[in-house]
């Protein structure tokens, strides 16, 4: 049986009708055709994509329906069963709660949360679209500085007690998506929104969302509701999880929030200004050098 080919944009309508979603997959698919993770062919010089089984997965992967419209956000990805992962995570001094097997709801409008400047209520997660990886969901439509910290902190630890690869991503809405690579405790790579730019303004946020169709990661849409100091995980098809875990995190005492991100925030563009950084990329740098240096710090002290 021959190969059907299709074009970029075909493929990409599968994403569905939003525009995000269908011009992230329009920058992944012709990298990952380049890499070899995707069988394409020039015909009349336009670049189409087979119409294959590693098409279908590739459209199963991504975070973008995760992060679309959110004003920031923090997670992390171990390549390791959650069963491992969760026995991991309880015996941490961090962990001040842990409960397995939560039944994720079903996304719905107006769902609130209460941040907890002392607390994290995150959520271990398998995926059906991503089995081989554990999620760590940790904040969704907010984001302190300890977040980038925090999640960092715990990639780097799962990754050396368990020698595998580890991911912690996060955003700001001030310096953009970030992710640090880990592996094996040691910090593989980073990769920011605002790398690679050159003459081309797509690929200055293509590497970043790369990663996640690179190994097979898939998060979807999702929220993390906190009243009264309880958290429940809303996600858009709640079938998608085959496993939830409830966890309570510290927030270790020399990072915590001394007050709204925004001063922060301002702390952070007071840094950009009085450094010696030749461009954007370079001050990126130097805050994701800062972060892992007190993640490690972090770690260290008992986190």
């Amino acid at each position: 049986m021959s190969t059907k080919y299709i074009s970029i944009e075909e493929a990409t309508k599968r994403a569905g009708k939003d525009d995000f979603l269908q011009n992230v997959k329009k920058a992944i698919i012709p990298r990952l055709i380049k890499k070899g993770m995707l069988n394409g062919k020039k015909e009349k010089k336009n670049l189409l994509v087979a119409d294959d089984d590693a098409l279908a997965r590739v459209m199963q992967s991504g975070v973008e329906s995760f992060v679309q419209n959110q004003q920031g956000y923090s997670f992390m990805f171990v390549g390791a069963p959650i069963e491992t992962v969760g026995e991991k995570l309880k015996a941490r001094k961090s962990v001040a709660k842990y409960e397995p097997n939560i039944k994720p709801l079903k996304m719905k409008h107006d769902i609130s949360v209460q941040p907890d400047e002392k607390r994290r209520h995150t959520f271990l997660v398998k995926m059906k679209n991503a089995p081989a990886w554990t999620a760590l969901i940790q904040t969704v439509h907010w984001f302190h500085s300890c977040d980038a910290i925090m999640v960092t902190a715990i990639a780097s630890a799962l990754s050396k007690e368990l020698k595998t690869l580890a991911a912690a991503a996060w955003d700001d809405d001030f310096s953009g998506s970030s992710l640090i690579i880990c592996e094996n405790g040691q910090q593989k790579g980073a990769i920011s929104k605002e790398d690679e730019g050159g003459d081309d303004e797509e690929d200055s946020w293509a590497g970043f969302y790369e990663f996640f169709y690179e190994n097979g990661i898939s998060l979807p849409q999702s929220f993390i509701e906190v009243t009264k100091g309880a958290a429940n995980l809303y996600v858009a098809d709640p079938k998608q999880v085959l496993r939830a875990d409830r966890v309570e995190l510290k927030v270790p005492k020399p990072v915590e929030s001394k007050g709204p991100h925004v001063f922060e925030k301002l702390g952070m563009m007071a840094e950009a200004m009085a450094g010696d950084f030749d461009d954007e990329e370079a001050f990126m740098n130097h805050m994701r050098g800062g972060i892992w240096q007190q993640a490690q710090a972090v770690l260290k002290a008992g986190f």
